[in-house]
């Protein structure tokens, strides 16, 4: 029986019948022209030793000496006060759009499942650096191929294994431990974010470390390589960084009033470009229709955000 293809699933398939992308069964492991860790080395995989627990080989992560200290501005404090409930909202809602995600898993229906995997890491992604820093789930739930032997290795789980299963594949079958271990790991990220102390200078960092993770890697389109839903990444990474400077508007305003106008240029100018991409329903279209020109000047706009949003610390007085 031919399998009826709707959402992201029939984006991707148009695609292939463009010309637009390569719709062939590789798994995917040679899109990174580097390794994911960054140094010019290959990354362990669990065949070769433990796996590195960074696992989404981004650089959204935050890490010990990124985190500061509490400040005793008042404005910084209530700042990172709607931060944190910022965090733990979004942590709430990633479980339960995830739930919906792997429920059509378990249930075998593949076409839903295809489009409910993207809409299930939107939430994930707006909060990545301050969710990254539970670092035994990071690698659980977001690493890439890269980091394991290949898309067999058991130790290889989280969005992307079940990615690699519904669009390479083709099939929900197997996917219920995955699934299963998902919903798990989201639920125990949620307990865990509760617990995490978050400072002015974590939050500040977080946003010009989600800008520059998609200028330097995710606008090659290497995370979501076999759904190619880059583009729901990407425009949840933005609508994340653009959160964490909202909280610090009424400090901005009296700190850095031109900071804060240029960073409110560069997001605008960003949101026009993704907004390009975006369809009446929501949803983004496949990464693959990006022509290369349109890839570069997006790229542009996104390290000139970059560049900016990494004066927030000093600006801030939390650098």
């Amino acid at each position: 029986m031919r399998r009826r293809l709707t959402g992201p699933a029939c984006a991707a398939a148009l695609a292939c019948v463009l010309g637009l992308a390569a719709c062939g069964s590789d798994d995917g492991a040679g899109v990174r022209s580097e390794p994911p860790n960054g140094t010019g080395k290959p990354a362990p995989t669990s065949a070769g030793g433990s796996h590195s627990g960074s696992g989404s080989g981004s650089g959204s992560g935050l890490g010990e000496t990124d985190l500061g200290t509490q400040s005793s501005d008042k404005l910084l404090q209530a700042a990172t006060a709607s931060y944190r409930q910022f965090v733990l909202g979004e942590a709430s809602t990633l479980r339960t759009e995830t739930r919906k995600f792997t429920d059509a898993v378990r249930a075998g229906n593949l076409d839903q499942a295809m489009q409910l995997y993207a809409p299930s890491r939107q939430s994930w992604e707006r909060i990545e650096p301050v969710a990254g820093l539970v670092r035994e789930l990071d690698g659980k739930l977001d690493a890439r191929v890269d980091d394991f032997a290949g898309p067999d290795d058991p130790m290889f789980t989280g969005w992307h294994r079940l990615e690699y299963l519904l669009w390479v594949r083709h099939t929900t079958e197997g996917g219920t431990a995955f699934a299963d271990q998902l919903d798990t790991d989201l639920g125990t990220l949620e307990t865990r974010l509760r617990t995490i102390e978050i400072t002015p200078k974590a939050v500040a960092l977080g946003a010009g470390k989600l800008v520059e993770e998609v200028s330097e890697g995710k606008i090659t389109g290497e995370e979501d390589r076999y759904s190619h839903t880059d583009l729901w990444d990407i425009a949840a990474n933005i609508s994340g960084a653009e959160a964490a400077v909202r909280v610090f508007l009424p400090a901005l305003t009296t700190k850095a009033p031109i900071l804060l106008a240029t960073i409110q240029r560069g997001f605008s100018t960003v949101d026009r470009s993704l907004l390009a991409y975006r369809m009446p329903s929501g949803a983004y279209r496949p990464y693959t229709v990006l022509r290369p020109a349109d890839r570069s000047a997006l790229q542009t706009q996104l390290a000139a955000l970059s560049r900016e949003l990494a004066k927030l610390p000093a600006a801030l007085g939390v650098g």
